[in-house]
């Protein structure tokens, strides 16, 4: 019988080195939590300035700024759908300093739709919590030759590829999103992708963009000014914000729905104590009155998740995304 001996005693030894390593290195770790905001607090958002991401983020970073006794600073890193600023924040000290302004295309779309993503949400980022969802329209300009979505599908179907839509980038959920609209309704769009709402909206007035997939925060003012009209929301149900809005489900569409929403997270290996003090100072925001009037005056739904209630949406998330996903053959074009 061979002795091993030898080689369970090396085990045995590596095995108390690293948890010695481990419990010298707590106390300075709990020092930090302790200490921590000690300087202003950045929040990335992945998409330009001016689009509701970074209104919303902005609005949130503020109203979070009493509880955590420190600047809560938007920095906006637009491209790639989403995927330049959640790589940033991957890559920052997790420290608690850095704090992505996520949301399903970020943290579930992606991951699914871009091989050469250079993170994995699952594996490198932690919920802080949920805020909301956010209500999109498809928005044209006003005087646009289609004036409700069954004109938009009928050119798309006489005319394959003469019909153009935005996105905020390839193979992101605004792109699943109306592929899959394309797929149920039997017709071929051409896809030109933005790097946020804000520079696509001078395409869409002048005629350039046939239809944009935009935020009903974005989209509001200018319809209130007569620069756009909304032809259909994408959400489950119609918006509070634009109740006479109806739902793509609503046109002939039964079970369509792309929710599309936001939270905030932090590198994998943040000390619990920083996310936790991150997800009251959120939570606190979301649930003070004039926060959530805010909140809902600009569309959106506040719904404000633990850390622990996200972890269990993002997996219903993923389901939903994969089915769709996978039936529009995205990956494959």
């Amino acid at each position: 019988m061979t002795d091993h001996t030898p080689d369970r005693t090396r085990r045995r030894l590596l095995a108390a080195s690293a948890l010695t390593a481990t419990v010298s290195a707590l106390p300075t770790v709990l020092r930090a939590a302790e200490s921590w905001p000690a300087r202003p607090v950045h929040i990335i958002v992945p998409f330009s300035a001016g689009g509701a991401t970074d209104i919303l983020g902005r609005l949130i970073g503020k109203a979070m700024e009493p509880a955590l006794g420190q600047p809560m600073v938007v920095d906006n890193r637009p491209g790639a759908a989403g995927a330049i600023g959640a790589s940033m924040v991957v890559k920052s000290p997790p420290d608690g300093y850095s704090v992505l302004f996520g949301g399903v295309g970020t943290n579930i779309v992606l991951s699914m739709t871009q091989p050469s993503l250079d993170y994995n949400p699952d594996r490198d980022l932690v919920a802080v919590g949920q805020i909301c969802n956010v209500d999109y329209v498809l928005a044209v300009a006003a005087d646009s030759q289609y004036k409700s979505l069954a004109d938009l599908l009928k050119r798309a179907k006489a005319n394959p590829r003469a019909v153009s839509y935005m996105s905020t980038g390839p193979l992101g959920p605004l792109h699943v999103a109306l592929e899959y609209l394309s797929l149920r309704a039997g017709v071929q769009m051409v896809h030109v992708p933005y790097k946020g709402e804000a520079p696509a909206f001078p395409d869409l007035i002048s005629g350039r963009l046939d239809v944009a997939v935009m935020t009903i925060p974005f989209t509001s003012p200018h319809i209130k000014e007569g620069r756009l009209r909304a032809l259909a929301t994408i959400s489950g149900e119609r918006s509070a914000a634009m109740p006479d809005v109806p739902t793509v489900a609503e046109l002939g569409f039964p079970g369509y729905a792309a929710p599309i929403w936001n939270g905030l997270f932090v590198p994998t290996g943040t000390p619990e104590p920083v996310v936790g003090r991150l997800s009251a100072a959120m939570l606190g925001a979301v649930q003070q009155s004039a926060t959530r009037d805010q909140i809902v005056s600009l569309g959106f739904t506040p719904t404000g998740l633990t850390p622990a209630e996200s972890v269990k949406f993002l997996k219903s998330e993923h389901q939903r995304w994969a089915r769709m996903i996978g039936e529009t053959g995205v990956l494959k074009n």
